[in-house]
């Protein structure tokens, strides 16, 4: 491999810690962690309190071990599956559900949380729901027609996929034959929950950049509505970030329904 060219998320390994001090947590740039971790948990709680978004089931494919986003809907669900590429990824979320000392701490994502209910419900309770409707963690392959093979899950109401149609896509046509195979785990009538960002070319990872797939709006609208979507909500954040650790313009965030099978 040139060592000039970027990673690839799913091929390469790195240090999750390192992904989730500098994206997902108070380490991170200001502008960066409410680009990448608070905005995406206001809008989720949001479209679940208000009964936009309904399901009792629910797939995330996200990357790295995190979990901020499911703390943020997981008292609307009943059974949650985690999809990830790495076992050093699985590792990291076993810590977390095991509550080992040396888990990634969380507490951040609690607090706020707790802000935005406007609720004085504990950290703990909180945690330990999560754990609890948290029932499988799977490894996934995209190279694969079944990426979950061969494991065949049952479909579900909702699909959460933060980034990772970005990151796993070589090219346009890529992203579209992933989109595909995530679109067969939804239910007819159930809603893909898409963060993605517009115009970004790399993103980096410990000491290196990994792939990016570059892609416009038009593009994303598009592919969603050929694989059968309609998009109920298609939010943008404009980037506010100094930081270089991505390239991207803004920040997407889509609630898609499925409404027929192509």
């Amino acid at each position: 491999m040139d060592p000039s060219s970027p990673k690839k998320y799913h091929m390469h390994e790195f240090n999750p810690l390192a992904l989730l001090d500098a994206y997902f947590s108070p380490k991170a740039d200001a502008h960066l962690f409410q680009e990448s971790t608070t905005n995406i948990m206001q809008v989720l709680h949001k479209a679940f309190t208000s009964g936009y978004v309904t399901g009792k089931t629910l797939i995330d494919i996200s990357p790295g071990p995190i979990i901020f986003q499911l703390l943020a809907i997981c008292e609307f669900l009943e059974e949650i599956t985690v999809l990830e590429f790495h076992d050093f990824c699985i590792k990291e979320l076993e810590k977390w559900m095991n509550k080992e000392a040396e888990a990634f701490d969380w507490t951040h994502a609690l607090t706020f949380m707790t802000g935005l209910k406007g609720s004085s419900d504990g950290w703990d309770e909180r945690e330990d729901m999560m754990r609890r409707k948290l029932k499988r963690i799977v490894k996934c392959d995209f190279s694969k027609d079944n990426p979950t093979d061969p494991l065949v899950l049952p479909k579900v109401d909702c699909v959460m996929s933060l980034w990772v149609l970005d990151i796993i896509s070589k090219d346009h046509d890529t992203y579209c034959t992933n989109l595909k195979k995530i679109s067969s785990l939804i239910k007819l009538g159930g809603y893909l929950l898409l963060c993605g960002d517009i115009n970004a070319s790399y993103v980096t990872i410990g000491e290196h950049k990994y792939h990016f797939l570059t892609y416009d709006d038009k593009f994303l609208r598009k592919a969603l509505s050929d694989e059968g979507y309609s998009i109920e909500h298609y939010e943008e954040l404009e980037r506010k970030t100094t930081s270089d650790l991505v390239d991207h313009d803004k920040v997407v965030f889509v609630i898609a329904r499925k409404v027929k099978e192509v």
